[in-house]
């Protein structure tokens, strides 16, 4: 009786603080609208976008090269973003591609997201910078 007992609750007892890492990343989103992240996923450890509401600048290559965006936010979570300009070399997407952005979670100062752009996706991570 008591294993069974247990194989009921251990995995519910461990279900319960994701369930709580869930609540409180919706809770925060809506902090990052205004907000300056570091990509921590990419090759180019120096590139970080500012959020600033309906607009987005990504800056590249020590900032020598920047993306601007506009974010069309569809939930506390999750927003489009249209590309509007687009000055790095090689760059695979254009002014007019839109990349759709899901923030699964967050921990600490430590953003976790999934992002799709034409048929393309991949998850990543961030890092909350100080404004």
């Amino acid at each position: 009786m008591l294993k069974q007992l247990l194989l009921i609750a251990v995995p519910l007892l461990t279900a319960i603080p994701s369930l709580f890492c869930q609540q409180d990343a919706r809770e925060h989103c809506g902090l990052l609208k205004t907000h300056k992240l570091r990509y921590l996923s990419i090759a180019d450890s120096s590139a970080y976008i500012i959020l600033n509401g309906d607009s987005a600048i990504e800056y590249h290559h020590y900032d020598k090269y920047r993306l601007t965006a506009r974010l069309e936010w569809a939930g506390e979570c999750e927003y489009n973003l249209i590309l509007s300009s687009v000055d790095i070399p090689g760059f695979v997407y254009h002014p007019g591609d839109v990349m759709h952005v899901r923030i699964d979670r967050i921990e600490g100062d430590l953003i976790y997201y999934y992002s799709t752009i034409n048929g393309n996706g991949w998850e990543g991570k961030l890092r909350i910078l100080p404004n």
